[in-house]
């Protein structure tokens, strides 16, 4: 196509995501372990969530509430939205299976490269899946021809999966243009999910986030993960915000008690007071574009802009690949995102790395400088 966008045929990949230390463990470095290739808020869980999980011990001798009417209330009036709109779940991943089996033998469209849970659940939903990929010439950025070509896009599909901010990729689609995106998609039929998992790191959220816009869109659905701002991926908590009827009807494919009783404790007590992490976005920021401006000074290797907490880098050498660079790191303690499960890009040249603590990102700086001087001493021995 010449619109920027180009289909792509789907390829089978396994089912991987990061977020595996005891690959790096078994390594035995010696050192603290420090994961790179999990996206979550560098200064991790807050020390308030921990004391509420120990309050609410004893809650695991009972079954959670299978509604979790008080968590939905919370979201509700943090966003000030009706509680039938929201519907949690037992992490973003399960709300994603739960929407591709809305309706049967779905055609789903998912712009890549993204995360991989959207063509996993595709698949296994028993319906089609079409590709396309976004220019890696262009940086991965939507663009106008994009947006004027996302009627063709869409055409005959039921459903289509938009992540934004992107992950892996990290760019962010302006508001306005993702509202317009999603008004294609309530004339053709084709039901949109934006999933917002990392919209909190960007400066400000509210520019990129049509979460206020779901309830007025039927054909809308906005995906919110807590795993990310919150670094809580063990706890296994999201939700959806979409209008009343679309939730209803995702609640009745859901299991029994989705969100077990700690979940919904943390989650309560996290909506129900105001977030005391905004103050972190500059920080995070400062330390983001320290990384980067470190990054792009290093030799072949090149990162790509980004709107978030992780940056996505390119190879520019023969002299590595993706996938030996995350096996050398790994034997440092220092574990990446080899993004070769990622459909539209070339397997081999790319990685993925979270944005850390300034002293994190200088571990991981050095020992990417000592990789490239094995791999150039290596190259001329042989040559």
């Amino acid at each position: 196509m010449t619109c920027g966008i180009a289909s792509l045929r789907t390829p089978a990949w396994p089912r991987v995501h990061g977020g595996h230390p005891r690959d790096a463990q078994r390594a035995g470095t010696g050192q603290p372990l420090l994961d790179f290739s999990v996206d979550v808020h560098p200064l991790g869980l807050p020390l308030r969530l921990r004391d509420i999980v120990a309050r609410h011990l004893d809650d695991l001798g009972g079954y959670p509430d299978p509604d979790a009417r008080a968590l939905c209330e919370a979201i509700a009036a943090h966003h000030q939205i009706p509680a039938d709109a929201v519907l949690p779940g037992n992490g973003s991943a399960e709300l994603i299976g739960l929407v591709t089996r809305l309706r049967p033998s779905p055609n789903v469209v998912v712009i890549v490269p993204t995360f991989t849970e959207y063509e996993w659940a595709a698949r296994h939903a028993g319906g089609s899946l079409t590709l396309h990929a976004l220019d890696e010439r262009a940086g991965f950025q939507w663009d106008a021809r994009a947006t004027a070509a996302w009627p063709s896009i869409i055409a005959g599909s039921d459903l289509a999966f938009l992540c934004n901010p992107n992950n892996p990729t990290g760019v962010a689609i302006p508001k306005a243009t993702v509202l317009s995106l999603a008004r294609r998609c309530e004339q053709a039929g084709t039901l949109l999910v934006v999933d917002e998992a990392f919209v909190e790191f960007v400066e400000p959220p509210r520019e990129i986030s049509v979460l206020p816009e779901a309830l007025a869109l039927s054909h809308l659905i906005v995906l919110k993960s807590l795993t990310k701002w919150w670094a809580m991926p063990g706890l296994r908590l999201g939700y959806l915000v979409a209008a009343p009827p679309l939730v209803r009807a995702l609640r009745a494919q859901q299991q029994p008690w989705p969100v077990n009783a700690l979940a919904l404790a943390v989650g309560v007590e996290l909506f129900s007071h105001p977030d005391d992490r905004q103050p972190h976005r500059q920080q995070l920021r400062e330390w983001r574009e320290a990384l980067w401006q470190a990054l792009a000074a290093m030799p072949d290797l090149t990162p790509f802009p980004t709107t978030t907490n992780f940056i996505l880098c390119q190879l520019d050498t023969t002299h590595v690949t993706s996938t030996e660079l995350a096996q050398r790191l790994a034997e440092r303690g220092l574990l990446i995102r080899n993004c070769d499960g990622f459909s539209g890009l070339a397997p081999g040249r790319f990685i993925r790395v979270a944005v850390r603590t300034p002293p994190d990102n200088e571990r991981l700086l050095a020992a990417l400088h000592e990789t490239w001087r094995s791999c150039d001493g290596a190259q001329r021995m042989t040559s």
